[in-house]
């Protein structure tokens, strides 16, 4: 029996996007990231810069993925807190703006395939600079290792 194969999508890093106090590494994820728009990723960080979780007063480190999903986009926002949990928000762009993903129940879905290479990545990494200082150059040093490639 043949093996199927499931489609590939391409993840691109971003660079450094920083919110007040908050330094986020930012991902664009898509089968085609070219067809992630800069209108798309303002929206992205309009979103980011103007949550309920006040990343302005926070001195945080994280990561960012946004995920185009055929015409749709989910904007995973993660943080460490400084610790050893990955902490997350869920927003999707289904009116047109980015809005809260309310995900409400029991077992609730985390990452896709697509996405768990970067958390996996994103955990290694952290996992580093848990293991340092935690000094600015051993941060500088987090926020320089991204992940690229086919997912």
């Amino acid at each position: 029996m043949d093996a199927i194969s499931y489609p590939s999508k391409f993840v691109i890093p971003q660079g450094v996007f920083t919110v007040g106090k908050t330094r986020f590494k930012w991902y664009n994820l898509a089968k085609d990231p070219e067809n992630i728009s800069s209108g798309d990723v303002s929206n992205a960080r309009i979103c980011i810069e103007n949550s309920e979780e006040n990343f302005q007063d926070k001195e945080d480190s994280g990561f960012v993925i946004l995920h185009r999903c055929n015409e749709n986009y989910l904007l995973l926002v993660c943080t460490w807190q400084s610790e050893n949990e990955l902490w997350e928000s869920v927003y999707y762009d289904g009116s047109g703006k980015f809005e809260i993903w309310d995900r409400k129940g029991i077992h609730i879905p985390t990452y896709c395939v697509w996405e768990m290479d970067i958390v996996y990545h994103e955990s290694k990494a952290w996992k580093k600079f848990l293991g340092t200082d935690r000094q600015e150059d051993s941060k500088q040093q987090y926020l320089k290792d991204f992940f690229e490639g086919e997912v």
